[in-house]
């Protein structure tokens, strides 16, 4: 089984996340602080956590770092209000993806982030159907 985690403090980053990644059959965890994160992580092992760039632990220090340094062999998506330039932000930023997003966006966006990481399972994971009426786009 695939865990990913999500730190987001949107609701709907959180939302849209849930409604892409669990009928692909991930596992997910989302979050809207980077304190209760740091609580999931010490029970639950992720193989994959997307953050928002601009989320902060309470010390201050950005959740990326705070992520990295609980685990440097953790696989980070992060995600970056566009149309800001991820290039050099933290060393930690393999994979990035620019807010607002389509659901199949989201989806390849894990999809290779895992398959970078070695992820086995990954062919697991089921292609993205909506219900009727909802689009492939749908944006967050």
């Amino acid at each position: 089984m695939i865990t990913v985690l999500v730190i987001d403090a949107d609701p709907a980053v959180r939302l849209t996340a849930r409604r892409v990644l669990e009928p692909a059959g991930i596992t997910l965890i989302a979050v809207a602080d980077v304190s209760t994160a740091i609580a999931r992580l010490a029970v639950v092992r992720a193989d994959l956590v997307i953050c928002d760039v601009d989320a902060l632990a309470p010390d201050g220090t950005p959740a990326i770092n705070v992520i990295a340094e609980i685990d440097p062999s953790m696989q980070i998506l992060a995600l970056f209000p566009k149309p800001r330039d991820t290039a050099g932000s933290l060393p930690y930023i393999r994979n990035a993806l620019g807010k607002p997003f389509t659901a199949s966006k989201l989806l390849t966006k894990v999809r290779r982030a895992l398959a970078g990481h070695g992820r086995a399972g990954i062919a697991g994971i089921e292609p993205l159907r909506l219900p009727l009426g909802r689009s492939r786009n749908l944006t967050c």
